[in-house]
């Protein structure tokens, strides 16, 4: 078996609130394409929900009987070039847990929120393994590697042909064509699809290549064929409108009947037609639902917050719970009747925030199974794929892709856009323990610049995801260009060492595969898989396949008594106090409210990088602190997790104080614990806290700020 050693860089995480614009960033070139989504990871726009009740308190108290927390030497801050961002789901090579007594040392199987999963918490209803033995070996017999070949706009046959004739060259030996629902149906029920027949006659019957047919059901904004009303929206009531090219494509609303009936009409059409013209030669057909091409919400914003996904949501909670007696009881609310109910910021995660998640995904499922039904009205036995960005990072909650399992339980291909900076061993192996070994799986390669990534990168996750059982990679927003070309290097040696007679051994799961438990519940509160990534790293011996069962404890439990938990960055927000968070700079004990900087979206201490983000801090001369007071008393649980996303400084150190006193952290020094590139950490303390107290969670530059952004996540629940 061939091995290959990756990096684990964690790429930068943008300090602005508009994070989602790497997501969204078009390619370049001869292929007009919208920048493959799932690579950024993504925050919201830091506005706090209008149902929310906005605290009274001015603020922090300041804190006068604190220590002086670190004695480390001071210098001038240095501009810390790493603080254009910080990508949570990538984590370090070594891992360090703090020694706590609720982790059992000996074991990667990780019980944390698992373990807290009462039945009051979570409901009645019986919790779904996704996985609920080890997985098979796989026997990939054929493999692809495809070209992606957008079609937003109209495109000259002689130019499409120049494509596909260079990619074969360098070893491609599939070309995905993207068929837009808008150019085929510009009159409801009127399809034409000429000019791509030309298209895919040429890949099969003159290059004799196979092809996958990608149908994207965007529309475009005054067609006649939907109106606005059938459109999702986001909070603001603005229509979900974006993508590449014009920038007028809109998604279509999972919860309008009229939409999602067309949308049908027309994917079995274009199924039945071009299953009757080319049969076999036709590798998968592909739905997709979002700007980015992918089978999902759009995650360049919010969404869905139109009147048909309001009024199905209220539906939906009066199904779920029956009474408005019941639903306040789990949410600890005061309604009087379900259509008083205000669907929460996206990024909620109370209660009412995990309801909106859970309705958004039945939502998602609902559509997606009725496009599988009708492709197997017309063409059974052909394959049904659905792609998505990533099914674990922030941007998985905008999306709506944590119950991945579930989404895809009628497809026969799933399909991940991870970026290349990303932790393709940990994404491989979290996907094929999820799904059956029927399911083939696919992963894209992403156009040319994502995250600084350099072609040793890129070729890194081509043959990694092949090597980890990939039947398809494929290659996307790439033009025939410069870029292109200096990459051919990547291409051929990704052809030439899986499409060949002879490849390299999988890794496959034997007797002493390790297992990693997961819960969706986590990811969801947490925002990202920082904690378990660094699990798995811990598991994994030398590249060596680790199995992660995940139980999904999110989109089937409904609470039935209010969970009082607060969790940073998911509470992350422009205002102090709000969910009982507050943003502060901390100097020789005292704690001075930050400013938030709205251009920025980011909150600004009295230092330059007295910085906190969504999902990330950094240091200045003086210590950048995350402060969580206390809105009445009782026994609370705190989880943390940090990690660098740059090897290059000195690190940080990381301390926590209750009421301006540190505590003592695990088996640390006293003084903190140092983080590093090479040493994340995580953790869980658990305190007795009155009303008022502050519990500071504190970070340290050591002797420079130089490289210091720390990716942080902070769960607190009360017992």
């Amino acid at each position: 078996m061939r091995s290959y050693r990756f990096l684990w860089v964690v790429a930068a995480l943008l300090l602005t609130m508009t994070l989602l614009v790497a997501c969204a960033s078009e390619g370049s070139g001869d292929i007009e394409a919208p920048t493959a989504p799932g690579q950024a990871v993504t925050g919201t726009d830091g506005q706090v929900s209008s149902t929310e009740e906005q605290p009274t308190e001015a603020g922090l108290t300041e804190i006068t009987s604190a220590p002086e927390p670190q004695t480390f030497p001071s210098e001038e801050a240095t501009t810390p070039e790493e603080t254009q961002g910080f990508e949570n789901e990538n984590a370090a090579t070594t891992v360090i847990d703090v020694p706590m007594e609720t982790e059992d040392e000996e074991s990667f199987v990780a019980e944390t929120d698992t373990e807290a999963l009462t039945e009051s918490e979570t409901g009645e209803s019986e919790t779904r393994e996704v996985s609920t033995m080890p997985v098979e070996t796989l026997n990939i017999e054929e493999r692809y590697f495809i070209f992606r070949i957008w079609n937003f706009t109209d495109r000259s046959l002689s130019t499409f042909k120049s494509i596909v004739d260079s990619v074969a060259e360098d070893g491609f030996n599939a070309i995905k064509v993207h068929i837009p629902w808008h150019r085929v149906e510009t009159t409801t029920g009127v399809y034409d699809y000429e000019i791509f027949d030309q298209m895919v006659d040429y890949v099969v019957y003159e290059k004799g290549m196979k092809v996958a047919i990608s149908l994207d059901l965007t529309r475009r904004k005054g067609d006649t064929v939907l109106s606005e009303e059938d459109i999702m929206r986001d909070p603001s009531g603005n229509l979900c409108m974006g993508g590449s090219e014009t920038g007028d494509r809109l998604q279509i609303s999972f919860n309008s009947e009229n939409a999602i009936s067309k949308a049908v009409a027309f994917y079995r059409d274009a199924v039945a037609h071009y299953h009757k013209r080319y049969g076999e030669e036709v590798l998968f057909y592909l739905p997709a639902f979002s700007q980015y091409a992918e089978t999902e919400y759009w995650c360049a914003g919010e969404y869905d917050y139109s009147e048909n996904a309001v009024n199905a949501f209220r539906a939906y909670l009066q199904e779920t719970y029956g009474t408005v007696d019941a639903l306040n009881t789990a949410l600890s609310a005061s309604y009087t009747s379900f259509d008083e109910v205000v669907p929460p910021a996206a990024m909620a995660g109370d209660g009412l925030g995990q309801l909106w998640y859970s309705f958004r995904h039945a939502s998602l499922k609902s559509a997606i199974d009725r496009l599988a039904a009708a492709q197997d009205e017309v063409a059974e036995n052909t394959k049904f794929a659905i792609q998505v960005g990533c099914v674990y990072d922030t941007a998985s909650v905008l999306r709506g892709t944590f119950g991945i399992a579930d989404l895809a339980e009628n497809a026969d291909v799933v399909w991940i856009d991870d970026g290349p900076m990303m932790n393709h061993h940990f994404s491989m192996d979290y996907i094929r323990s999820v799904l059956p070994a029927s399911v083939e799986l696919a992963q894209e390669i992403d156009g040319p610049h994502q995250n600084g990534a350099t072609p040793e990168r890129y070729l890194e996750q081509g043959l990694v995801c092949f090597e980890r059982g990939c039947t398809y990679v494929s290659a996307a927003n790439w033009g025939i260009n410069n870029d292109y070309r200096a990459y051919r290097h990547v291409w051929q040696e990704i052809a030439n060492t899986w499409l060949g007679d002879e490849t390299p051994a999988l890794v496959q799961p034997d007797e002493n595969t390790p297992i990693l438990e997961i819960s969706l519940r986590e990811l969801f509160q947490r925002r990202n898989a920082e904690r378990y990534i660094g699990l798995y790293q811990r598991a994994t011996e030398n590249g060596s396949f680790v199995y992660l069962k995940v139980v999904d404890d999110l989109t089937t439990h409904a609470p039935t008594s209010a969970s009082v938990m607060y969790a940073f960055p998911g509470d992350f927000s422009a205002e102090q106090g709000v969910k009982n968070w507050y943003y502060a700079s901390c100097k020789r004990g005292k704690l001075t409210n930050m400013t938030f900087d709205a251009a920025n979206g980011r909150w600004q201490g009295e230092g330059d990088f007295n910085l906190i983000m969504n999902g990330a801090m950094h240091p200045d001369n003086a210590d950048t602190a995350l402060v969580f007071k206390a809105p009445t008393g009782g026994e609370i649980t705190c989880e943390f997790s940090l990690s660098m996303a740059s090897g290059e400084g000195d690190g940080v150190n990381f301390y926590i104080l209750h009421n301006g006193e540190e505590i003592k952290i695990g088996d640390a020094r006293n003084d903190g614990i140092l983080i590093t590139y090479d040493a994340p950490a995580d953790g869980t303390i658990t305190l007795t806290v009155a009303e008022g107290d502050e519990i500071a969670f504190v970070i340290n530059k050591n002797k420079t700020t130089a490289y210091d952004s720390t990716g942080i996540s902070v769960i607190v629940e009360y017992k």
